[in-house]
């Protein structure tokens, strides 16, 4: 019988230790439950009411937030700093406080970008995601503001850009030319004549009778030259002509270079189609020593892809000649002086889109004026004895950019034949040179033909 009782007790003990246990379990489980979220951005403030008076509020970490007490059930809970931190709120009547998890997140990281994520919760905040848009990551980024973060970003988009440049300098020059001539045919030998050969038509220079004098051509007293327009007065038979001659010509348009860059995204790239001119240099020793000084067509580029259809480019380009006639004497030696012309510009453009971002212009005006000596100077009848040019020289550089966005060839492509490869091995015997030439179109077209072994 006692036996029997002291099993029932122990079972009972046991029961006991079971439930016990099963309360601490229990009761741990709804304090971790009863963890509640708060979330907030730097600067903002939440408010938090409750059904009894506050008695008192701890906070781990005051840098990170703070909570002000309003009234007697009313506390405010202002973020400060990013990162995470508890907040304890004790209430009259109750033993258990109420706790909250308080975690502040950098400005910005509401409504972010899709493709991009912000991990708060820590000292510095790490932004990290992926997109082809550099414009979208600058969205992204500007929400931030002026905070420390961890930029773990990265562009999957085109990243090289190959940028085809051609600069083109159109040379505007006019030339224009005025002159009256008047004379007598007398044994071709002009008995009034100015001016030079390249500015007068219709009389052409012959002999030593004048090192830049002119005569009108024996028998017909005239002949017309390529020179300018010519109206002509007087008789022929009796070889008396006069001649008013007049040109005006204008310039044409080259093209100083025309490179093509290929750099990543951000990079720059420079170019120089030109040369160095040497110049001494002395130190405060007396020693002379040799520097070089570039000049020429020079480029300077930066690509920026901000979209899969959008390039932002800074262009720098500059222009240099040598000018002997502005130059210097150092240490014995005539150095040269530099003419330069150069703009610095930014651009945003699409893809295989085309723009004149550039256009320097010079300017610069010369007379020349042709006269008999001392009939030339005549008042009013002067003008017959006298000849007048006057040439202006105006440049401009036109700079015509176009970026493309590329991507190199697989490892395993076919390469694409360079030009005049097709005539790299054509060795044609004379005949064949002679009545069977081959261009490069029709070897690519028929094959091996004409082709050695």
């Amino acid at each position: 019988m006692s036996a029997t009782v002291t099993s029932t007790a122990g079972r009972r003990s046991m029961y006991g230790l079971l439930g016990a246990l099963m309360l601490l379990l229990s009761s741990s489980g709804i304090a971790q439950q009863g963890e509640r979220a708060l979330r907030l951005d730097i600067g903002d403030q939440q408010r938090l009411t409750f059904d009894r008076p506050v008695a008192r509020t701890a906070l781990g970490d005051g840098d990170i937030a703070s909570a002000q007490v309003l009234d007697a059930n009313q506390i405010m809970v202002t973020g400060l700093e990013s990162g995470a931190t508890s907040l304890s709120v004790w209430r009259n009547g109750r033993d258990e406080p109420r706790d909250y998890r308080v975690t502040v997140r950098p400005r910005g990281a509401r409504g972010m970008e899709s493709e991009y994520t912000l991990a708060d919760g820590t000292d510095t905040p790490t932004l990290s995601g992926e997109s082809e848009s550099l414009s979208r990551h600058d969205q992204a980024r500007s929400r931030l503001g002026e905070q420390n973060v961890v930029d773990a970003t990265r562009q999957s988009g085109p990243v090289q850009v190959q940028t085809d440049i051609r600069v083109v300098e159109v040379n505007r020059s006019k030339l224009q030319s005025a002159g009256f001539f008047f004379g007598k045919n007398n044994g071709g030998n002009t008995l009034a004549g100015v001016g030079t050969s390249g500015a007068l038509g219709g009389a052409e220079a012959v002999g030593d009778t004048f090192s830049e004098g002119f005569s009108f051509l024996t028998g017909s007293g005239f002949q017309t030259g390529d020179g300018g327009y010519n109206i002509v007065a007087g008789n022929a038979d009796d070889s008396m002509l006069g001649v008013i001659s007049a040109l005006r010509s204008n310039g044409f348009a080259y093209t100083l270079a025309e490179p093509s860059l290929v750099t990543l995204s951000g990079q720059s790239a420079s170019f120089l189609a030109g040369g160095e001119f040497p110049f001494p240099i002395s130190n405060d020793d007396g020693d002379v020593r040799i520097d070089f000084k570039q000049f020429g067509v020079r480029l300077q580029l930066t690509p920026t892809v901000l979209d899969n259809d959008s390039i932002m480019l800074k262009v720098a380009p500059e222009v240099s000649e040598l000018d002997f006639t502005q130059g210097v004497q150092a240490s014995g030696v005539a150095v040269p002086a530099l003419n330069v012309r150069r703009t610095d510009t930014s651009v945003q453009l699409g893809d295989g889109e085309s723009l004149i971002i550039s256009g320097l212009v010079s300017n610069s005006t010369m007379q020349t004026v042709d006269k008999f000596p001392g009939l030339g100077d005549l008042p009013i009848i002067g003008a017959f004895f006298r000849s007048t040019r006057f040439e202006t020289e105006n440049k401009e550089l036109v700079m015509v950019v176009t970026p493309h966005l590329v991507s190199p060839m697989a490892a395993d492509a076919p390469r694409p034949d360079l030009p005049g490869e097709a005539l790299r091995r054509y060795d044609p015997s004379y005949l064949e040179l002679l009545f069977d030439p081959q261009d490069a179109e029709s070897l690519e077209r028929l094959g091996n033909v004409g082709f050695g072994d």
